[in-house]
Protein backbone atom coordinates (compact mmCIF):
# COMPACT_ATOMS: atom_id res chain seq x y z
CA UNK A 1 0.00 0.00 0.00
CA UNK A 2 2.77 2.54 1.21
CA UNK A 3 4.34 1.62 -2.43
CA UNK A 4 1.68 1.88 -3.67
CA UNK A 5 1.14 5.63 -2.91
CA UNK A 6 4.99 6.42 -4.12
CA UNK A 7 4.20 5.07 -7.85
CA UNK A 8 1.09 7.47 -7.47
CA UNK A 9 2.82 10.06 -6.97
CA UNK A 10 5.49 10.01 -9.63
CA UNK A 11 5.31 12.58 -12.19
CA UNK A 12 2.97 14.55 -10.48
CA UNK A 13 2.74 18.54 -11.01
CA UNK A 14 4.61 21.05 -8.83
CA UNK A 15 1.31 22.28 -7.40
CA UNK A 16 1.28 18.64 -5.34
CA UNK A 17 1.78 17.85 -1.93
CA UNK A 18 2.30 15.04 0.34
CA UNK A 19 -0.28 12.74 1.28
CA UNK A 20 1.51 11.02 3.43
CA UNK A 21 3.52 12.08 6.65
CA UNK A 22 6.42 9.84 8.17
CA UNK A 23 8.31 10.92 12.01
CA UNK A 24 11.43 9.19 12.08
CA UNK A 25 14.32 8.15 13.86
CA UNK A 26 17.47 6.25 13.61
CA UNK A 27 19.49 4.41 15.20
CA UNK A 28 23.33 3.55 14.03
CA UNK A 29 24.55 0.33 14.86
CA UNK A 30 28.54 -0.44 15.08
CA UNK A 31 30.60 -3.90 15.15
CA UNK A 32 34.48 -3.07 16.05
CA UNK A 33 33.77 0.88 16.08
CA UNK A 34 32.13 0.37 12.31
CA UNK A 35 28.96 1.11 11.07
CA UNK A 36 27.22 -1.98 9.99
CA UNK A 37 23.44 -1.59 9.87
CA UNK A 38 21.02 1.11 10.44
CA UNK A 39 17.46 0.22 12.53
CA UNK A 40 14.94 2.74 11.24
CA UNK A 41 11.39 3.58 13.78
CA UNK A 42 8.65 5.19 11.62
CA UNK A 43 5.46 6.63 12.36
CA UNK A 44 2.68 7.54 10.00
CA UNK A 45 0.36 10.20 9.90
CA UNK A 46 -3.56 9.56 11.60
CA UNK A 47 -5.24 9.19 8.65
CA UNK A 48 -2.73 6.53 6.75
CA UNK A 49 -2.73 4.94 9.80
CA UNK A 50 -6.34 4.78 9.82
CA UNK A 51 -6.02 3.04 6.57
CA UNK A 52 -3.45 0.74 7.37
CA UNK A 53 -5.20 -0.14 10.97
CA UNK A 54 -8.45 -1.01 8.58
CA UNK A 55 -7.08 -3.08 6.00
CA UNK A 56 -4.76 -5.10 8.48
CA UNK A 57 -6.12 -5.83 11.62
CA UNK A 58 -7.95 -8.17 11.16
CA UNK A 59 -9.38 -8.94 14.54
CA UNK A 60 -9.31 -5.24 15.50
CA UNK A 61 -7.49 -5.39 18.58
CA UNK A 62 -5.29 -2.75 17.65
CA UNK A 63 -2.11 -4.81 17.36
CA UNK A 64 -0.68 -6.37 14.67
CA UNK A 65 0.49 -9.72 15.51
CA UNK A 66 2.01 -12.74 13.58
CA UNK A 67 -0.15 -12.83 10.00
CA UNK A 68 -1.36 -9.42 10.55
CA UNK A 69 2.46 -8.27 10.70
CA UNK A 70 3.47 -10.56 8.20
CA UNK A 71 0.38 -9.32 5.71
CA UNK A 72 1.83 -5.56 6.53
CA UNK A 73 5.47 -6.38 5.66
CA UNK A 74 4.44 -8.06 2.38
CA UNK A 75 1.91 -5.64 1.34
CA UNK A 76 3.01 -2.57 2.80
CA UNK A 77 6.71 -2.66 3.22
CA UNK A 78 8.28 -5.17 0.86
CA UNK A 79 8.41 -2.96 -2.24
CA UNK A 80 10.05 -0.16 -0.42
CA UNK A 81 12.99 -1.67 -1.76
CA UNK A 82 12.74 -0.33 -4.40
CA UNK A 83 13.65 3.70 -2.84
CA UNK A 84 15.74 2.40 -1.00
CA UNK A 85 13.16 2.60 2.37
CA UNK A 86 13.27 5.77 1.97
CA UNK A 87 16.67 6.38 3.45
CA UNK A 88 20.10 7.72 1.80
CA UNK A 89 22.61 6.70 3.60
CA UNK A 90 25.98 8.56 1.93
CA UNK A 91 30.04 8.05 2.25
CA UNK A 92 32.04 10.72 0.74
CA UNK A 93 28.77 12.02 -1.07
CA UNK A 94 28.13 8.59 -2.68
CA UNK A 95 25.06 6.46 -2.10
CA UNK A 96 25.53 3.33 -0.17
CA UNK A 97 23.16 0.73 -0.88
CA UNK A 98 22.09 -1.90 1.31
CA UNK A 99 22.08 -5.01 1.80
CA UNK A 100 18.44 -5.90 2.81
CA UNK A 101 15.71 -4.77 5.14
CA UNK A 102 15.39 -7.62 8.36
CA UNK A 103 13.66 -7.35 12.09
CA UNK A 104 10.44 -5.99 10.68
CA UNK A 105 7.87 -5.55 13.28
CA UNK A 106 4.63 -3.08 12.54
CA UNK A 107 2.62 -1.96 15.95
CA UNK A 108 -0.03 0.78 16.62
CA UNK A 109 0.64 3.17 19.51
CA UNK A 110 -1.62 4.52 22.18
CA UNK A 111 -2.90 7.15 20.02
CA UNK A 112 -3.65 4.61 17.12
CA UNK A 113 -0.76 5.97 14.77
CA UNK A 114 1.10 3.02 12.96
CA UNK A 115 4.77 2.29 13.62
CA UNK A 116 7.31 0.65 11.44
CA UNK A 117 10.58 -1.13 13.26
CA UNK A 118 12.96 -2.13 10.78
CA UNK A 119 16.89 -2.85 10.17
CA UNK A 120 18.62 -2.08 6.99
CA UNK A 121 22.20 -4.14 6.68
CA UNK A 122 24.89 -2.29 4.76
CA UNK A 123 26.97 -4.80 2.44
CA UNK A 124 30.50 -3.12 3.87
CA UNK A 125 30.88 -1.85 7.03
CA UNK A 126 31.72 1.97 7.22
CA UNK A 127 34.48 3.72 9.11
CA UNK A 128 33.31 7.18 10.41
CA UNK A 129 36.77 8.06 11.25
CA UNK A 130 38.12 7.76 8.00
CA UNK A 131 34.75 8.48 5.75
CA UNK A 132 32.22 11.61 5.45
CA UNK A 133 28.32 9.67 6.72
CA UNK A 134 25.58 11.64 6.24
CA UNK A 135 22.59 9.96 6.65
CA UNK A 136 18.98 11.48 5.44
CA UNK A 137 15.26 9.97 5.14
CA UNK A 138 12.86 11.41 2.29
CA UNK A 139 10.91 10.37 -0.90
CA UNK A 140 12.54 11.84 -3.83
CA UNK A 141 8.29 12.60 -5.38
CA UNK A 142 7.57 14.35 -2.25
CA UNK A 143 4.57 12.55 -2.15
CA UNK A 144 5.38 11.33 1.17
CA UNK A 145 6.56 13.71 3.61
CA UNK A 146 9.43 12.11 5.85
CA UNK A 147 11.18 14.36 8.64
CA UNK A 148 13.08 13.63 11.38
CA UNK A 149 11.88 13.48 14.81
CA UNK A 150 13.11 16.43 17.03
CA UNK A 151 13.44 14.40 20.03
CA UNK A 152 16.52 11.98 19.51
CA UNK A 153 16.60 11.45 15.84
CA UNK A 154 20.12 9.83 15.26
CA UNK A 155 21.40 7.48 18.17
CA UNK A 156 24.50 5.48 18.45
CA UNK A 157 24.91 1.48 19.63
CA UNK A 158 28.26 -0.54 20.11
CA UNK A 159 30.43 2.84 19.29
CA UNK A 160 32.82 0.92 22.26
CA UNK A 161 35.70 2.91 21.04
CA UNK A 162 34.19 5.68 19.66
CA UNK A 163 32.48 8.68 21.03
CA UNK A 164 29.96 10.07 17.76
CA UNK A 165 27.38 12.93 17.83
CA UNK A 166 25.58 14.46 14.29
CA UNK A 167 24.96 17.91 13.16
CA UNK A 168 21.59 18.45 10.83
CA UNK A 169 21.49 20.77 7.94
CA UNK A 170 19.76 21.36 4.80
CA UNK A 171 21.26 19.40 1.90
CA UNK A 172 21.17 21.88 -0.65
CA UNK A 173 23.54 19.36 -2.85
CA UNK A 174 20.88 16.73 -3.13
CA UNK A 175 17.54 18.59 -3.52
CA UNK A 176 14.70 17.19 -4.49
CA UNK A 177 10.76 17.63 -5.80
CA UNK A 178 11.79 19.57 -8.75
CA UNK A 179 14.89 21.23 -6.94
CA UNK A 180 12.26 23.00 -4.61
CA UNK A 181 13.02 21.03 -1.21
CA UNK A 182 16.50 20.66 0.46
CA UNK A 183 16.11 17.63 2.60
CA UNK A 184 17.56 17.18 5.88
CA UNK A 185 20.81 15.21 6.53
CA UNK A 186 22.44 14.21 9.67
CA UNK A 187 26.16 14.54 8.91
CA UNK A 188 28.18 11.95 11.40
CA UNK A 189 31.19 12.61 13.41
CA UNK A 190 32.99 10.46 15.21
CA UNK A 191 36.06 10.25 17.19
CA UNK A 192 38.50 7.95 19.44
CA UNK A 193 37.16 7.70 22.84
CA UNK A 194 40.34 9.42 25.11
CA UNK A 195 37.54 10.58 27.76
CA UNK A 196 37.97 9.14 31.28
CA UNK A 197 35.89 6.36 32.72
CA UNK A 198 33.17 8.02 34.37
CA UNK A 199 33.40 11.00 32.45
CA UNK A 200 30.72 12.85 30.45
CA UNK A 201 32.95 11.54 27.49
CA UNK A 202 33.45 14.99 26.64
CA UNK A 203 30.76 15.96 24.54
CA UNK A 204 28.54 19.23 24.51
CA UNK A 205 25.06 19.93 25.44
CA UNK A 206 23.87 19.14 21.90
CA UNK A 207 25.81 15.77 21.10
CA UNK A 208 24.31 12.47 21.58
CA UNK A 209 25.86 9.17 22.68
CA UNK A 210 25.16 5.41 22.67
CA UNK A 211 21.52 4.39 23.91
CA UNK A 212 19.22 1.13 23.70
CA UNK A 213 16.19 4.04 22.95
CA UNK A 214 15.36 5.49 19.81
CA UNK A 215 13.52 8.87 19.97
CA UNK A 216 10.89 15.33 13.62
CA UNK A 217 13.28 17.94 12.84
CA UNK A 218 11.90 19.82 9.38
CA UNK A 219 12.38 18.27 6.21
CA UNK A 220 12.46 21.49 4.54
Amino acid sequence: MLASVLWAGSGVPASAHPHVWIDADAQMIFEDDKITAIRLHWVFDDLFSLTLIDQFDKNHDLRFFDEENTDVHDNAFALLSEVSWLTHLRRNEELVTFAGATDFKADITDDRRVSYDFTLTLKEPLDPIKDAVALSVYDAEFYIDVAFTQVDPILFKGNRHLKCHYEMSEDEKNRIYFDLVSPIRADLACQNEVADAGSDHGLSAGDFVSAEQSGRSTSQ
